[in-house]
């Protein structure tokens, strides 16, 4: 009798506890909701679109580079799938040409969606990796937007970003950030950011790209929250399990060819049409600030 006693009361424990996180993640649920639907009092920025071609052609080579604007929306801009990341949900970058979404927003309202993640209606975009370029100058955000309404109107409707159960439930308990306007300071003061030059302090800004995957250590490891299909990022500090035995050149020649020292081909997940785009002043930047990190063990991210 004793033993159904026990029994009973750790099955009436273990349902009182399902209970409870059932009710959690109900309520961490509807949160998400909420946040997805806030509008936030950002202004649109005061930038303007120009034809002057340095400008264009800067902005292209952002957009190319370094911002992976291309990587993710497209060649044309016209819309792409970057991921399905299965329960967590589904990436989807915009058309983001007058042909598309971006008919919907003004010039200072593309600007505040990439430093801000605000869409044009005020409320948080998804998936967009606003801190990896909020820092631009205004004169670089000027010159991708000129760069982005330049580009021919595409006349596409894709799939819209969606975030599934459990990738709500991984916003909401801090794990992965997928409101991009929950991912910045909106009230910061702008930092002073040095004119591009190959030193550890402009490759600091660059590597911000590198964040969201090989984590803020730069010692890579699996990104939390994300499924077993998806590629473990390397470790970029200068630890014998990282790029400890690399040179630059190296270091230069994987960005540019995808392919490591050793033979192995990078993981198609990693950007690199993005960093091939890149320039030898922003390689060497970046490969300044990596060696000038404090080398970790795989996996500290």
């Amino acid at each position: 009798m004793k033993v159904k006693r026990v029994l009973r009361r750790l099955g009436i424990s273990a349902l009182a506890l399902l209970g409870l996180l059932l009710v959690v993640g109900v309520y961490q649920f509807l949160s998400f909701g909420r946040a997805a639907a806030s509008v936030y009092d950002v202004e649109p920025l005061q930038i303007v679109a120009t034809n002057d071609s340095a400008a264009l052609e800067r902005g292209r080579h952002l957009a190319e580079s370094i911002g992976g604007c291309l990587g993710c929306h497209g060649p044309d801009l016209g819309g792409a799938l970057v991921e399905d990341i299965g329960p967590i949900g589904l990436m989807h970058a915009p058309n983001i040409t007058t042909g598309g979404a971006g008919a919907d927003y003004s010039d200072g309202e593309l600007a505040r969606a990439i430093r801000h993640g605000i869409d044009s209606d005020g409320r948080s975009l998804l998936y967009m990796p606003t801190p990896e370029y909020n820092w631009w100058p205004d004169d670089d955000l000027i010159a991708v937007v000129s760069f982005v309404r330049s580009m021919p109107p595409v006349q596409s409707v894709n799939d819209a970003a969606t975030v599934r159960p459990l990738g709500k439930l991984l916003n909401q308990f801090g794990v992965m950030q997928l409101l991009s306007a929950q991912t910045v300071e909106h009230d910061a003061a702008p930092e002073a950011v040095p004119a591009p030059e190959p030193t550890a302090r402009y490759g600091a800004f660059i590597a911000r790209g590198c964040i969201g995957c090989h984590g803020e250590q730069m010692s890579g490891g699996r990104i939390p929250g994300a499924p077993s299909s998806l590629a473990i990022p390397a470790n970029l500090t200068a630890h014998d399990s990282g790029l400890g035995s690399w040179t630059k050149a190296d270091f230069v020649t994987t960005l540019q060819t995808g392919v490591r020292p050793d033979g192995r081909r990078l993981d198609p997940f990693m950007p690199i049409g993005s960093t091939q785009a890149m320039n030898e002043i922003e390689m060497d930047a970046l490969w300044a600030y990596l060696r000038s990190v404090e080398p970790l063990e795989f996996g500290n991210r």
